[in-house]
């Protein structure tokens, strides 16, 4: 009876290769590493060390800061120091930034007025989107108090410079004058000051103009006839119904200053 040569077992004998006896070998993870490929350097990496600053970059850093300091410019840190260069130059962005976007909304505004005044149109005046305004300002109430505010600073600017450039005794006439011509001129900003004041400006409203319309001698019910009638006076032509009574503007408002006493 013969004996059979045992079989050679070709299969896997471990995770990489071939049984020896079936001529492919391969070597495993723990053995043959002679013939492996040598690791590829690593590129060194340079540690940043902070250099101080020197006395031309301490000297720049200094006059930038009373630039800013004299144009307003914000550029501190929440500590007050003075922040880097790099902070100061967003600081600028941004309140330039802020002040074209004022900017384009009165020029819309004192074309369209608040009703027609939309955040989209502002942002796309000043090329950006509409979503970049509230880092800015809350919602459209909030743009409005702004420029109601400048409104109410121009007005009594003008009020101002009416009282002072009168005659002596002649300041509440010209007063008047200039409150009347500048409602006519600037419809769209009476209406925002006048009818929809917003809540936070309205003292400030009554106290400037109660200090520059009404005379200090003035009693106070005949102060708040004069406005009102002023009031009246722009709101009618303002309307187109002040040509109705068949009397010039300057013939009402002589009208009123007389019926006053003013």
């Amino acid at each position: 009876m013969s004996t059979r040569a045992p079989s050679v077992d070709p299969r896997p004998s471990g995770p990489k290769g071939m049984h020896r006896a079936a001529g492919v070998v391969q070597d495993g993870p723990d053995g043959g590493g002679e013939d492996r490929p040598a690791a590829k350097p690593q590129p060194r990496v340079r540690q940043k060390v902070a250099r101080p600053d020197g006395p031309l970059k301490r000297q720049a850093q200094r006059k930038a800061l009373e630039v800013a300091g004299s144009e307003g410019v914000g550029g501190l840190d929440v500590s007050g120091a003075p922040g880097t260069a790099s902070q100061q130059r967003r600081a600028a962005h941004k309140q330039a930034l802020e002040a074209g976007i004022l900017a384009a909304a009165r020029e819309l505004f004192a074309a369209r007025g608040a009703e027609a005044l939309t955040l989209r149109e502002v942002g796309a005046a000043v090329g950006y989107s509409h979503a970049t305004l509230y880092s800015f300002f809350h919602d459209k109430g909030e743009l409005l108090a702004r420029l109601a505010e400048d409104s109410l600073a121009t007005l009594m600017t003008r009020l101002a410079g009416a009282a002072d450039g009168a005659e002596e005794g002649g300041q509440p006439a010209a007063v008047a004058r200039a409150f009347v011509q500048w409602g006519l001129q600037h419809p769209h900003d009476y209406r925002l000051l006048m009818l929809d004041t917003p809540a936070a400006l309205r003292e400030a409203v009554v106290a400037g103009l109660d200090a520059l319309i009404a005379p200090a001698g003035l009693p106070k019910a005949r102060a708040a006839a004069l406005w009102a009638g002023l009031h009246g006076l722009v709101m009618l032509e303002l309307g187109g119904l002040a040509a109705l009574g068949g009397a010039s503007r300057a013939q009402r408002l002589t009208a009123l200053l007389e019926g006053l006493a003013v």
